[in-house]
């Protein structure tokens, strides 16, 4: 089993990132200017990781109350 230093490190192609995501390949190429990513020659890679907290951080808060 990968420790957590190995498993923030694990890096994704364009279409790897695609699949776990759960978007197609063309959404990621537009979402690149909004997901962090590596520019690495020509290729658009992305670390685990940095797609994990992207997606942690546009979860919105319940607005549900009880009792309203």
């Amino acid at each position: 089993m990968a420790d957590n230093k190995t498993q923030n490190m694990d890096i994704l192609s364009v279409e790897e990132a695609a699949v776990y995501l759960k978007f197609s390949t063309t959404y990621i190429y537009k979402l690149a200017k909004k997901i962090p990513h590596i520019n690495y020659g020509r290729h658009i890679i992305f670390r685990k990781a940095d797609l994990f907290d992207w997606l942690g951080a546009m979860v919105e808060p319940c607005r549900f109350q009880q009792g309203a």
